[in-house]
């Protein structure tokens, strides 16, 4: 008679989140989930959340085992990072040194969700692992400091690090601040504000992002750095036109000029190879993922 199979538990923080929201629910069926938010999320089967300020993080808020840590909460609004730099160093810097060095005493596995903001102004259209690095932005130079720190650890220590470097996710339960949702919150309106609408991003559904990290944790062993995105840019007024054909909604985009950030990055498209080599590539169009994104917002 076979044994039957052990599930792996794993310990996520931002669990209550855009991400973690969607990777709890992709997870469940996989795994035991121990999920550490701002806010308290309901219990499900196999899931165990708990609030707590990852800032006061405590031995005794730890699961008992766990077999990988998921490091998916940050502050990652780019324009609070930027009003409030310190608190941004002490969320996304000092909470990922304390959780690698959980990672180190329990020796298990960890993920680590950056940002292609991390490129800056790229050297190539289609951006590679191994391009440089030039944070443009508080938000981008504290993720690249994780990462920083993920290295070192991963390196001093012999420690299975990954680093996802994400690029334009989007879907339901998206946060305020991106692109995206900024459209769709306004579409009750005539004229929707936005800043530079011919910026171009690889935009990529959630659902894809959530399978990335699943196949990272899975198959990634020592320090290695992971882009996900569908290596394909599309500019934020294509965006603004899909929404209002998918919206049936007679709107007009107008450009504000103070929305325009400093230092504002042109074009940011990956290439994924590195990811696909893993056997990943992403199943959900652009066009079929707005529309489920605009379907949840019409239920909110």
């Amino acid at each position: 008679m076979k044994s039957k199979k052990t599930r792996k538990s794993i310990f996520v923080t931002g669990s209550n989140g855009f991400l973690g929201k969607h990777l709890v629910e992709q997870f469940l069926s996989e795994y035991d989930i121990f999920g550490i938010n701002k806010t308290l999320d309901n219990k499900k089967p196999r899931y165990f959340p708990k609030k707590k300020n990852l800032l006061n993080l405590s031995n005794n808020d730890l699961p008992k085992q766990f077999s990988s840590i998921i490091h998916m909460a940050a502050a990652t609004d780019v324009l609070w990072c930027q009003n409030n730099p310190v608190q941004c160093f002490k969320i996304n810097v000092d909470v990922t040194q304390k959780l690698l060095e959980i990672s180190r005493v329990k020796n298990c596995k960890f993920v680590y969700l950056s940002t292609s903001h991390v490129y800056g102004h790229p050297i190539h259209n289609s951006i590679s692992e191994s391009d440089p690095t030039h944070p443009q932005s508080i938000y981008a130079a504290s993720k690249l400091a994780g990462e920083v720190l993920c290295e070192s650890y991963a390196k001093s220590y012999g420690l299975d690090i990954s680093i996802a470097r994400l690029f334009s996710v989007y879907g339901p339960y998206s946060s305020r601040h991106l692109v995206t949702s900024r459209i769709m919150s306004q579409l009750e309106k005539n004229i929707i504000n936005l800043g530079n609408i011919k910026s171009k991003r690889d935009f990529l559904y959630v659902s894809d992002a959530i399978s990335a990290i699943n196949i990272i944790l899975k198959k990634s062993n020592g320090f290695n750095v992971y882009n996900v995105g569908t290596g394909i840019g599309t500019s934020i007024e294509q965006i603004f036109k899909i929404i209002k054909r998918l919206s049936d909604k007679k709107i007009k985009v107008q450009q504000q000029t103070n929305f325009i950030r400093k230092n504002d990055i042109k074009t940011l498209i990956c290439d994924n190879s590195s990811l696909k080599k893993l056997g990943w590539k992403p199943k959900i169009s652009l066009e079929d993922g707005l529309k489920q994104t605009l379907e949840w917002y019409h239920q909110k």
